[in-house]
């Protein structure tokens, strides 16, 4: 399943698309190409072409209370509609506004532009309204935290320092019999030397 971000009156899409990105993927949604509109009238034409496509559209910025909010434009555009959507009003702790419209098999998200107001709304509410609209399924983040993967390098490292001495020890014996077996060899070979030597002097005595 698709959504779509209308921007208006917001000047952080960057941020607003990634945060967006990362929590609606976990839903198995994936995102169209965004929009911005300027303007009450480009709003509107950008949010009937959306829904003309999606089943999800996003609208981010424009909730200052004023004439021209995106709430007052919606107000104006549904009041038309001979079939009017349900409509929440979400309100936090710090008195952020966001809203969730829905009509049929769509839904309408409205989102200020603040990433951190965003997060919460959605872990706090929103998420579970298209859990609960669509039946998605949320994805678990199996990623271990940083504090368990710093723990593990941490014990990691200190096992290899333990075992470094030993395997020095380990090549140092190695080097050792070596030694040895080159001076056996030497020695034997030394010993035959001598040995023809002696053969040598034996067969000019007896000449």
């Amino acid at each position: 399943m698709e959504y779509e971000i209308i921007f208006y009156h917001s000047g952080k899409t960057a941020e607003c698309e990634r945060l967006l990105e990362k929590r609606l993927s976990k839903l198995g949604l994936s995102a169209l190409p965004s929009t911005a509109a300027t303007d009450p009238a480009s709003l509107a034409s950008e949010l009937q072409q959306a829904l003309s496509c999606s089943d999800i559209v996003i609208i981010i910025g424009g909730l200052d209370g004023g004439r021209q909010s995106t709430d007052s434009i919606l107000s104006q555009i549904l009041s038309a509609e001979k079939e009017r959507p349900d409509c929440e009003k979400l309100v936090d702790d710090n008195d952020n506004i966001a809203y969730f419209l829905k009509a049929g098999d769509q839904c309408i998200v409205v989102l200020p532009d603040e990433t951190e107001v965003m997060e919460g709304m959605l872990d706090k509410r929103i998420m579970k309204e298209l859990i609960k609209q669509y039946s998605l399924t949320e994805q678990k983040d199996d990623t271990p935290p940083i504090e368990t993967v710093t723990s593990t390098l941490r014990k990691q490292l200190s096992e290899m320092e333990r075992s470094r001495p030993s395997r020095s020890g380990a090549y140092a014996d190695q080097q050792r019999r070596e030694m040895k077996k080159l001076l056996t060899a030497a020695v034997a070979v030394g010993a035959a030397g001598v040995l023809l030597l002696l053969t040598a002097v034996i067969l000019l005595l007896f000449r």
